[in-house]
């Protein structure tokens, strides 16, 4: 139902959704694309549900991503965790639960103060800490020998001639540097979060490993490593992006 209403009554960004697509598909046909637009509608109302319910869903860590994080809490520096809106990315606000690390993530406050406070509440009902964006360098440069995870959505558009230039669903695309910034400046252990639902409501997540010491790094890695590993994740499963975002002005 919330999927028929957002396609085909509300109409909601259905034009720019079906433009990013055939962008970063060219080889699609248009009945791969208008198969792939009613999947993630599909996809997009069961975020939605699941934010309204998050007591519906579960996060299921593998193996190898626990270790990852119990390693985070031996390190006396910050761990940094980059992610899309691919997915349920709002899962990780269950992070907390699987962790005693303080897992943190840096926001931008809504223009909309009621819908502001409803997201907050959300996020941090599991003990994840909001912390505004424009914040960010101050609180990780004070902290910069703490242990704690941090997680950043980086796939927003930085604005034009912003952060730098990548190859991204064949399009040349402004990615934000600044997450690798804070990462080199605290030479933090840096990953790549990849969220995939298994069944119904239960999402498996994933940690790739960008780099261990980001100080060591050259200039624009970190991002085009990150750009690199999202782009992977849409080209496997195209429906679990966010499509309808305005990502390309």
């Amino acid at each position: 139902m919330i999927r028929f209403f957002l396609e085909k009554v509300y109409r909601y960004r259905l034009d720019v959704s079906v433009q990013n697509m055939s962008r970063s598909f060219p080889h699609f046909s248009y009945e791969q694309i208008s198969e792939c637009t009613s999947k993630y509608y599909q996809n997009l109302s069961k975020i939605i549900l699941e934010m309204i319910f998050p007591s519906i869903t579960k996060l299921e860590i593998a193996l190898p991503t626990i270790y990852k994080i119990k390693e985070a809490a031996k390190r006396e520096r910050p761990t940094i965790l980059l992610l899309g809106h691919y997915g349920n990315w709002e899962m990780l606000n269950k992070l907390p639960k699987y962790t005693n690390t303080p897992v943190k993530a840096f926001y931008k406050p809504l223009r909309n103060s009621f819908f502001c406070n409803f997201m907050r509440r959300r996020r941090t009902r599991y003990g994840l800490h909001l912390i505004n964006s424009m914040q960010s360098f101050r609180e990780l440069l004070k902290n910069k020998t703490s242990n704690e995870i941090i997680l950043f959505v980086a796939d927003q558009f930085p604005g034009n001639d912003k952060g730098i230039t990548v190859n991204f669903l064949h399009q040349k695309t402004q990615m934000s540097i600044g997450a690798e910034e804070l990462a080199r400046k605290v030479d933090a252990f840096v990953g790549y979060v990849e969220l995939f639902s298994r069944s119904e409501h239960i999402w498996d997540m994933k940690i790739q490993t960008i780099c261990e010491n980001a100080s060591l790094t050259h200039e624009g890695d970190i991002t085009r490593t990150y750009a690199s590993l999202l782009e992977e994740s849409i080209y496997k499963r195209p429906a679990w992006w966010l499509w309808s975002h305005k990502r390309w002005k």
